[in-house]
């Protein structure tokens, strides 16, 4: 399998994960408080599976991003043939996001953080480009892996610490098919 097969295989992993197991993307756009003119960030966004949910529900910029060449290729010809001209696709990896401070009004990161050396980078960076009061949304496994094997999750209690570390007010947080969990946050307030 070449490494253009992989990807494209994990992409499908990916989206029949997603699409059958309960994690509905417009049910968390709600959860998150999505609001037409909102201008969203969608990290590590792979086929754009919230990035297109938040399209359809915010007249303001959803920006797609991926550090994949091919996720972007994917996420490029999808807005295309979506007709959606409020969909921005950019490169970038979590860790370094190609916003300026304080750019969008909620940041989402669904099944990202545990693959990532270092996930606290990551949370910073969803911070840092959330206007003040802006909300998050993550999305990650609820548990360590069935098969048994050594995979990076972060736990929910793990997950909170992290947040709340940077400043982070924890809105709510909700388990979906007893797979996932999702955490909604809001970023810090400027101090009076």
């Amino acid at each position: 399998m070449n490494h253009h097969q992989q990807e494209r295989a994990g992409l499908e992993r990916l989206e029949s994960q997603e699409r059958l197991s309960g994690i509905p993307p417009e049910e968390l756009l709600d959860l998150a408080g999505l609001e037409n003119g909102d201008d969203v960030l969608d990290i590590g966004a792979g086929g754009g599976y919230f990035a297109f949910a938040a399209a359809d529900r915010t007249e303001g910029r959803v920006y797609a991003v991926d550090a994949s060449p091919y996720m972007l290729d994917v996420l490029r010809g999808r807005a295309r043939d979506s007709a959606k001209t409020n969909i921005v696709v950019a490169e970038g990896a979590a860790e370094h996001l190609p916003l300026e401070d304080g750019a969008v009004d909620m940041a989402i990161a669904s099944l990202l953080l545990h693959i990532l050396s270092a996930p606290r980078l990551a949370i910073q960076e969803m911070l840092r480009v959330l206007k003040p009061g802006g909300r998050g949304l993550i999305v990650e496994w609820l548990h360590p892996r069935a098969d048994g094997k050594p995979g990076h999750r972060i736990s929910l209690e793990s997950m909170r610490l992290y947040l709340e570390a940077g400043g982070a007010y924890i809105i709510s947080v909700n388990i979906w098919a007893d797979t996932y969990y999702s955490i909604v946050f809001q970023a810090p307030l400027p101090a009076l």
